[in-house]
């Protein structure tokens, strides 16, 4: 009898290590730290899945719950730091643009001619989580504000389960719409030929998409300059590119979690995910994807010899019969950016190229506690850096 307490004790142990440990690239920095925060991550959205399988609630809005809470502790315990250190100079307001909430960040000082510069910022999150208000976004913002002098427009747009694509790259329009126009710009004495649009992630897609669409638009007398894509998501006919099969195990962005937020972005079929990982919605045999259009997503073209590695294409001759018909928005060009014609991504920007910061880990929002890491807050620095020189 005094045996099994011990080998009770030892198996709960062998399984909290096999639950808690990932094998990680000695790249990685700080490994035992993002294992957990991993385990926070993985938990919370176990628990969030049981909760919907128990009809208690949809599983992103447990998700959120969770995860908003936990920012909300976070933020009163660390209150006198956070509230009293952070960009007191910068004031913040929210307001709407066109109907679409966002907030507003103005920093202290003026320009050059009393001129400043512009910023508009989306978030990421899978286009179902996070917000500019709390959290690491809204310090980022405050710090993209008071260190480039900056007027920060942060787009709080509608998430998953909510609504389903387009109404996120909608909302994000009719937000950069408001913020081009000549009452805006006065409003803040906003310089016309300084104005950027930049997002993370999915909160990348959207600015990528916005800016697309305002380069066309012939009503629109002021477009972006600049465009600042960090690690964007651009294209969902490719699963299996070198960036998505080098990170799959790798936390907290894990390859299916990322197919699924595309699912769920187009409001398909969540059965679908095993099709879409193996690239058979993309296979050879749908017509309707033409050759013009594979060739704008072949990273064997677009990426140099030193990010293709020896990872080798994954091309399906006959997969899945429904593809893009399963799969509404999947050629959309508002969806899928990189899908958008050669004449298009020459114009993203009025003036200037965009970036593609994509060689940046996928921590930019890492920057508060206890998600504070050192690679994500020399992501942000590259950011301002590069805006500061470029904007």
């Amino acid at each position: 009898m005094r045996l099994l307490p011990a080998v009770v004790s030892l198996s709960l142990t062998v399984a909290l290590a096999y639950y808690v440990y990932i094998p990680l690239p000695e790249t990685i920095q700080e490994p035992w730290r993002l294992m957990m925060l991993d385990v926070g991550f993985r938990t919370t959205m176990h628990l969030a899945s049981l909760k919907a399988w128990l009809g208690f609630d949809h599983y992103i809005q447990s998700l959120r719950q969770s995860t908003e809470g936990f920012e909300d502790i976070m933020q009163g315990m660390c209150s006198s730091q956070s509230e009293g250190g952070v960009m007191p100079g910068v004031k913040v307001c929210d307001i709407t643009f066109a109907g679409v909430p966002v907030r507003v960040y103005e920093p202290p000082a003026g320009g050059e001619g009393h001129l400043r510069r512009g910023l508009m910022f989306i978030h990421g999150g899978g286009w179902a989580l996070g917000t500019t208000k709390k959290g690491s976004y809204d310090v980022i913002n405050r710090m993209l504000s008071d260190e480039l002098n900056t007027v920060v427009v942060s787009v709080e747009y509608r998430l998953y389960p909510e609504v389903n694509f387009p109404v996120p790259y909608l909302d994000c329009l009719a937000a950069a719409k408001h913020f081009l126009s000549a009452e805006v710009r006065a409003r803040y004495a906003i310089d016309p030929e300084r104005i950027a649009v930049s997002g993370d992630s999915a909160g990348g897609n959207l600015a990528a998409a916005v800016a697309q669409e305002i380069s066309t638009d012939d009503t629109m007398s002021v477009k972006f300059s600049v465009q600042a894509l960090i690690y964007p998501v651009l294209q969902a006919l490719d699963f299996n590119t070198p960036s998505y099969l080098q990170n799959q195990h790798i936390p907290i962005l894990y390859r299916p979690i990322m197919v699924r937020f595309w699912l769920q972005y187009f409001g398909a079929d969540l059965s679908l995910l095993p099709q879409l990982l193996a690239n058979n919605h993309s296979s050879l045999q749908h017509s309707n994807i033409t050759p013009e259009l594979r060739a704008r997503v072949d990273w064997t073209v677009l990426l140099s010899p030193k990010h293709k590695k020896n990872y080798k294409p994954v091309i399906v001759e006959k997969g899945s019969q429904g593809g893009a018909r399963e799969v509404p928005g999947l050629l959309d060009v508002r969806a899928s950016p990189l899908l958008a014609g050669p004449e298009v991504l020459g114009l993203g920007c009025h003036g200037n190229r965009r970036p593609l910061l994509g060689r940046l880990p996928r921590c930019f929002s890492f920057v508060t506690w206890p998600m504070e890491f050192e690679v994500g807050k020399r992501a942000v620095r590259v950011t301002l850096d590069w805006l500061q020189k470029n904007l």
